[in-house]
């Protein structure tokens, strides 16, 4: 890695747990104030099950999600413009990131925002709201980046969804933090040449040349 790519995964890592472990805290003392368990249930999940089917269901969802996620995100990555566009304006953002970083920066904002928007938001503001202000928080410097706006809007009603359905959070902290490590790896280590044509130009109407 060179020195730049060094020099900025520290600014990376430092900047990362500058903002997600006080939005953690926000948001566990938030749960914790209103009453949750120790680990930060819902207060009225839509289904009536017990801890141990809570967690499970929980994390099954979680990981179905991920799985589904990952394969979506690398196929639209390599059929559609606008997704490569996405992509390539994360690498410039991102730069050679050091494997550790892509760590930090996923359990540090899975787990924080998880704990904001979930266990803290979600039960006071409810499942629609919390799921809207989750994405629009995720809003990119310029107009390439309103795709992950749209999906992160999607991503928090998915989210929200398993932790309403099942009153644990342990499995949208398990998705969050595997679908931004695999993702992340997969954007800092590989280049897809930035937009191409998604189908060859017609040469209908050309005149042949002689």
């Amino acid at each position: 890695m060179s020195v730049n790519g060094t020099s900025r995964s520290h600014r990376i890592v430092k900047l990362t747990v500058a903002v997600y472990l006080p939005l953690a805290a926000v948001g566990a003392g938030w749960a914790w104030w209103r009453g949750a368990g120790p680990l930060l249930g819902h207060p009225d999940p839509w289904l009536d099950l017990s801890p141990a089917l809570s967690h499970g269901a929980s994390l099954g969802a979680g990981l179905t999600l991920t799985a589904l996620t990952v394969a979506l995100t690398r196929s639209w990555a390599r059929r559609f413009r606008w997704a490569r566009a996405l992509h390539e304006s994360f690498r410039e953002i991102l730069g050679d990131l050091a494997p550790g970083a892509v760590v930090v920066l996923a359990l540090a904002s899975g787990i924080g925002e998880e704990l904001f928007f979930r266990a803290g938001l979600q039960p006071f503001a409810g499942w629609v709201l919390a799921s809207l202000v989750f994405g629009l928080v995720h809003i990119g410097p310029s107009r390439r980046y309103w795709p992950w706006t749209v999906w992160a809007i999607a991503m928090g009603f998915l989210l929200g969804g398993i932790y309403e359905a099942t009153g644990s959070i342990l499995g949208c902290v398990l998705a969050h933090v595997l679908i931004n490590g695999i993702n992340l790896t997969f954007i800092v280590q590989h280049d897809l040449g930035g937009p191409k044509p998604t189908r060859a130009p017609s040469l209908i109407g050309k005149k042949e040349r002689r």
